[in-house]
């Protein structure tokens, strides 16, 4: 069963994010964009040991939409989620904690961000990753096409100059490095 749930920025500022964001439960969804993160963790010889991924967020970039320089996680032990009732769990609910069992226990370990939006249909809204001393972007992706990266490598989303990007971007979670 698809439900959408319209999320909130929690702890950021409009200086460092300025995005929609909801969240899309949808299990074949979710199954299609896992396996293409698994081929990529293959593919890449990353060969990361894999657990769970989180759900699907789905996200909405206007005019001056951005995300600033970002990690998505850390992947050591101290990152490890613990589990916490969802009345307990701060506002804003910190990387290390959940309130689903399932992800008790995990970091995230690969990142994903799928294109929604035709490359005619905004201007900016670069999705850059930073490895190293050197930048890699991804500005004329196409609709459809898939970034994977570690977690733990800094990125962000430039400010969309004209139109709106769209987005689904979803993290695979293990338990940590070792």
């Amino acid at each position: 069963m698809e439900q959408q749930i319209e999320g909130i920025h929690f702890g950021d500022s409009e200086e460092h994010r300025k995005s929609q964001i909801s969240w899309i439960y949808n299990e074949k969804l979710n199954d299609l964009i896992a396996a293409w993160i698994r081929q990529a963790n293959k593919e890449s010889g990353w060969s990361y040991d894999l657990h769970k991924p989180e759900a699907l967020q789905y996200t909405r970039y206007g005019v001056d939409g951005h995300y600033d320089w970002h990690i998505d996680g850390h992947s050591d032990n101290h990152a490890a989620r613990r589990l916490l009732p969802s009345h307990q769990v701060p506002n804003p609910i910190p990387l290390n904690l959940t309130p689903f069992p399932e992800l008790q226990g995990t970091v995230r370990k690969l990142s994903a961000t799928v294109n929604l939006s035709h490359s005619s249909d905004y201007e900016g809204g670069e999705l850059q990753i930073r490895c190293y001393d050197q930048l890699h972007c991804f500005n004329d992706a196409e609709r459809g096409s898939i970034a994977v990266f570690p977690s733990f490598m800094e990125h962000r989303i430039t400010p969309v100059t004209s139109g709106e990007r769209h987005s689904a971007v979803m993290w695979f979670n293990g338990y940590p490095f070792r």
